[in-house]
């Protein structure tokens, strides 16, 4: 039988790729509140929260975090035709910490 957080990781990893894709918008520092990336953040959020069905969320922060990064990365990498530096400056972040994000998500080896 699939958990519920196993259900609620798998809703918020399907965010789409033009979401992600958003997520790069180097003009922008956040999202405006109603953008894309908001509605589809609040929505996803929305049914996580009715897919528990009363119970008590945890480690919610580190879920989000963790199944919104690794497609990030994997974005920008890509935008980036695989430039660290760039990538990292795209995402203001040090380039040694993109270097451990991408080791961590196995994005890199």
């Amino acid at each position: 039988m699939t958990s519920m957080n196993d259900m609620s990781i798998r809703a918020l990893t399907s965010l789409p790729d033009s979401l992600v894709d958003d997520l790069v918008d180097e003009t922008a520092d956040a999202p405006p509140s109603g953008s894309p990336i908001d509605q589809s953040i609040r929505s996803t959020l929305g049914t996580y929260f009715d897919d528990l069905d009363g119970t008590t969320p945890h480690g919610l922060y580190d879920m989000v975090i963790k199944a919104v990064e690794r497609p990030l990365l994997d974005v920008v990498m890509a935008r980036a035709d695989g430039n660290q530096s760039r990538a990292a400056e795209w995402l203001g972040i040090n380039r040694n910490t993109l270097r451990r994000k991408l080791v961590e998500h196995r994005l890199i080896d």
